[in-house]
């Protein structure tokens, strides 16, 4: 890590049973080439990076209203960083060495509101004594079988214990876990679909694919465009409520969709309104639809670096990577259906290009993968540590600022 505190920054939501957004755990990649890993460790150095990464906007200009899980190490439990406790939970990992001093401190954090959480938790004697404090228990259910898992919901629950199903990557294990009384899930499985085979295509998406289909017509003209939106009397309400809305910064109302095309562009307009579209998909939950605006706002920023298409191509291929969860059918069967150009589908489908490239570090900041980004290939563009953070969180607070106005 670098001397003033550089880092990546990556945030990974953590859903309710409802599947809403109730809290993001932050995860940081140190500067230094030497270091490698991401990093949570480093006491003082994690202090600094915590301190630099929030600065004075504080945790809210990441994480909103939520609140921020952070892997704290003992050190940094003995000296919190000034934050109000209500905006974070303090994450003790399994290895973190117990003894009176910590314990005091961790006494001391719950006596000024701090909520803790037992990251990876294994039941022994050097994790037993912190159950009498801790408020979240999380555990790894990649790492477990069923009938492990199930022991933890008979043994915690009744303790009074919130439950974190980690690494959940099917629907099925949510549930799973869900059914047994977990509160709280993290995991890729919400960006993954639910096929099942034999399964026909249900009405509504049927609609919502044709509508996407006749946008990407790239011969399409404004009026055709109009045309096709004002079928749908609430895709036209909402697309010209979020025009008009804090999204876009604009003087002049826009009173219909002709005008409101004419003024934002063919680009703009296809873009919001395939948002909006799969927004009324009513099975999927809002936390679907806001992964994927925040995946398509990273890969546009993105875009403005690499150069090569327009900005509009680079959200495009970030909104519809998450296609396959909406519908719930293999994104190449989705793909092939849409009318998009060659670079867009293999940049969908294998990651090519520059199109790709964006995606694929969308992907990696989403996932957490901060080890996984392609740091060479990226650095062609300019694009190092400190450029691609501030991109990143730029594009955070712009898709949250969006996802109200939804």
């Amino acid at each position: 890590m670098s001397e003033n505190g550089h880092a990546l920054l990556a945030r990974q939501p953590i859903y309710n049973s409802s599947l809403e957004i109730a809290a993001y755990e932050l995860l940081f990649r140190g500067n230094s080439q030497a270091e490698g890993a991401s990093f949570s460790c480093g006491d003082k150095a994690t202090s600094q990076v915590l301190l630099n990464a929030f600065g004075e906007a504080g945790l809210e200009s990441i994480c909103g209203q939520h609140p921020a899980f952070i892997n704290f190490t003992k050190n940094l439990i003995l000296n919190l960083p000034p934050f109000d406790p209500n905006q974070y939970v303090i994450e003790i990992l399994e290895d973190i060495e117990i003894d009176d001093n910590l314990i005091k401190a961790i006494q001391s954090a719950k006596k000024g509101g701090a909520k803790l959480a037992l990251d990876d938790f294994i039941l022994d004697h050097n994790s037993a004594p912190l159950l009498h404090f801790v408020d979240i228990v999380k555990v790894d259910v990649l790492q477990l079988t069923k009938a492990q898992i199930e022991r933890f919901a008979k043994v915690f629950i009744s303790r009074n214990l919130t439950l974190l199903a980690e690494k959940v990557e099917t629907h099925e294990m949510f549930q799973f876990c869900k059914d047994l009384g977990y509160e709280l899930f993290q995991g890729y499985f919400l960006s993954r679909p639910q096929i099942i085979e034999g399964r026909a295509i249900p009405d509504n998406k049927m609609v919502v694919m044709k509508l996407i289909s006749d946008l990407q017509n790239p011969e399409i003209s404004v009026k055709s465009m109009t045309q096709t939106l004002s079928q749908d009397p609430q895709m036209s309400y909402k697309l010209l409520k979020l025009v008009n809305s804090a999204a876009f910064a604009r003087i002049d109302k826009c009173n219909s969709l002709q005008q409101a095309i004419s003024m934002l562009g063919l680009s703009h307009i296809r873009k919001w309104a395939s948002l909006l579209a799969l927004g009324n998909l009513d099975d999927k939950p809002l936390a679907l639809r806001q992964t994927s605006l925040e995946r398509a706002i990273i890969c546009q920023k993105l875009g403005g670096k690499l150069g090569q298409f327009p900005d509009h191509e680079y959200y495009t291929v970030g909104l519809f990577s998450l296609l396959d969860a909406f519908m719930d059918r293999p994104i190449l069967e989705i793909i092939e259906g849409l009318q998009l150009p060659k670079v867009m589908e293999s940049a969908i489908l294998n990651e090519d290009g520059a199109l790709g490239l964006a995606l694929d570090t969308a992907k990696c900041f989403q996932e957490g993968r901060l080890d996984d980004l392609k740091l060479d290939k990226l650095a062609h563009y300019r694009l190092d540590i400190t450029v691609m953070d501030s991109l990143y969180k730029e594009s955070l607070q712009e898709s949250d600022s969006q996802a109200s106005d939804l």
